[in-house]
């Protein structure tokens, strides 16, 4: 898998992750201000959060990534064997 590639998948992974953060609060804040939903309220919002934190993890990889390469093009003329 190329690397261009798998950054776009980090991404996916990323936006997606963030989003069920997001949408899990809201299930959350819905679910404690209305009685009608029950306890599948927070069993729906707990499992968003986490599944959305679970898909968060790559943004880590991604910013290791982006960092590494930048370090990479600033430093042309160092190696990792001159160190």
């Amino acid at each position: 898998m190329e690397q261009t590639t798998q950054v776009k998948l980090l991404k996916v992974a990323m936006i997606t992750g963030i989003s069920l953060i997001l949408l899990g609060h809201v299930v959350l804040v819905v679910t404690f201000g209305n009685d009608d939903i029950d306890f599948r309220g927070y069993i729906l919002g707990a499992a968003m959060n986490a599944i959305g934190i679970i898909l968060s993890l790559p943004t880590k990889i991604y910013l290791t990534l982006v960092l590494m390469e930048k370090e990479e093009r600033d430093n042309k003329n160092t190696h990792w064997s001159d160190r």
